[in-house]
């Protein structure tokens, strides 16, 4: 009897999670699973912005507000690891077509607009899953230093101890990247701004050299700089190599920074059955 109780509150907690997901004006959050669903496209919009006070923004598709309050390094909906997201691969459905994405800061208390930081118009005809990746977001008397990036993800099933990746580099100061798992070079010379094609690596005791690093180790360094030098930023963690499961590596920040500029390695999680 107790068995079954747990197992209806499972179910009961999947589902309140799934409503909760909800919204009434007709852009939803979708988990990956409703992939290919008719007649709409599905988004997820990293945003990966380094101020440096780090503001609390809104994130609006169709001039309607679909996220609450972010910071910088939120996959939204859903998230990722070392991100300020959740651990969900979530994706917001849109229509067909075309669709307008704004950051804004919010009068105190209200969904009104105070400041517009960035704007952009996506046409997307497929339903497909995208990823609307943010960097630079900074505007000043002269110019919109405002950049992004969109990218269709590739989540499609895997075999059994495989994971799938892709490399963005969102690092303004840097002109490309080279990145390392458990010491290997991976990906080199993706420039700013700029996504590399999707890769597999093995999960588990067959991971690359697993011996020396149990723990998955990712490490950013500048394109062409030696392995043994001094990385840009490192994480390690059991979480960003997991079988079956499709990720979008980024790299964001400033090369130097300090505070909430600090450069980061980090993941979006793209799809996690």
């Amino acid at each position: 009897m107790k068995k079954n109780i747990l197992k209806y509150f499972s179910i009961a907690t999947v589902i309140l999670f799934v409503v909760s997901c909800s919204k009434n004006n007709s852009i939803t959050n979708q988990p990956y699973l409703s992939y290919g669903v008719s007649g709409k496209s599905l988004l997820k919009i990293n945003f990966a912005s380094a101020y440096a006070g780090n503001p609390t923004v809104l994130l609006k598709v169709n001039n309607l507000a679909v996220s609450n309050l972010i910071t910088a390094r939120t996959p939204f909906p859903g998230g990722g690891y070392n991100t300020n997201g959740s651990n969900y691969a979530l994706y917001l459905s849109v229509p067909l077509g075309t669709n307008s994405v704004s950051v804004v800061r919010p009068k105190v208390g209200t969904d009104v607009d105070s400041i517009v930081l960035f704007s952009t118009v996506l046409t997307m005809t497929d339903t497909m899953a995208y990823t609307l990746h943010i960097a630079d977001t900074l505007v000043n008397s002269s110019s919109n230093l405002t950049k992004s990036l969109l990218v269709k993800n590739d989540i499609s099933d895997l075999d059994t101890g495989y994971a799938r990746f892709r490399f963005v580099n969102l690092m303004p100061n840097v002109p490309a990247l080279d990145l390392y798992l458990n010491g290997m070079l991976i990906k080199s010379n993706i420039g700013y701004l700029q996504a590399s094609d999707t890769f597999g690596v093995k999960t588990g005791i067959n991971a690359p050299n697993y011996a020396t690093f149990a723990t998955p180790t990712w490490v950013i360094r500048p394109a062409g700089a030696l392995p043994t030098s001094t990385a840009l930023a490192t994480y390690a963690s059991v979480n960003a190599l997991q079988s079956r499961q499709v990720f979008t590596v980024f790299a964001m920040g400033y090369s130097g920074a300090t505070g909430s500029r600090l450069p980061y390695v980090s993941f979006t999680l793209d799809k996690n059955q």
